[in-house]
């Protein structure tokens, strides 16, 4: 059986990347003869990329080919939108290619349920956390542009839909969101809780409660007698 592999030399790979990826394996490319066909390199399968080297499903691992950069997970699926690989987190295509802009940017990427969300990427395809350079914007530590309410270094923060900085809104909630007064008026804005739960409270004779919400958490103290306070987020 005549044999012939293609693989990429490490020093593209550090080109295209500039090593911030820990291991990428070659791609390789196999011919089979006769009928004694072998699944081998990139391919689709149910609408979703796979890579295969020797017949065998690659996993955990990253692929370079001539469509782009992959990660495979233990599954071998490509990792989409934002995937956190080794602690860190990079932001890929809906099919998996991972996005390597030429400057830090704002990229529109579709999920499968129809939403459309926007994720900062760097140069080498990691995701951006923090504020944008015009203070407008503020991404998570998945690149993903926040929206809504949300608590940033225990400070309260609100932003429109679009993902711009809601000023206003932020300055009304922070008053009401005093050390030790009443949770109510905090809650006219943020709402319920997903989750609760109240424990023995060392403050005194009453509970301290957590109570859980979509991106943050609030701590409150809810005495015997009396309303209950508000003690701090996260």
């Amino acid at each position: 059986m005549l044999n012939a592999r293609k693989r990429i030399s490490c020093a593209l790979i550090c080109a295209a990347i500039v090593g911030s990826v820990p291991h990428v394996r070659p791609v390789s490319v196999r011919a089979a003869a006769g009928d004694e066909a072998v699944q081998e390199g990139l391919t689709k399968e149910g609408g979703s990329y796979r890579y295969y080297e020797d017949g065998q499903l690659v996993t955990d691992s990253w692929i370079t080919t001539d469509e782009g950069m992959f990660y495979f997970d233990e599954d071998g699926k490509p990792c989409i939108l934002s995937c956190k690989i080794k602690g860190d987190y990079y932001i890929f295509d809906e099919e998996g290619r991972l996005i390597l802009p030429s400057e830090t940017k704002i990229v529109k990427l579709d999920t499968e349920d129809g939403q459309t969300l926007k994720y900062c990427v760097d140069e080498q395809g990691m995701a951006y956390s923090g504020w944008s350079k015009d203070k407008k914007y503020y991404f998570d530590e998945t690149g993903a542009m926040v929206t809504g309410i949300t608590v940033i270094k225990e400070k309260f923060y609100v932003f429109h839909a679009s993902g711009k900085y809601n000023k206003t809104k932020t300055q009304k909630i922070r008053k009401a969101a005093k050390y030790e007064q009443p949770l109510s008026g905090l809650q006219k804005y943020i709402g319920k809780p997903k989750k609760a739960k109240y424990y023995a409270s060392c403050y005194g004779k009453g509970k301290d409660g957590i109570l859980k919400y979509e991106t943050f958490t609030v701590y409150t103290f809810k005495p015997d007698q009396g309303v209950e306070i508000f003690m701090g987020a996260e």
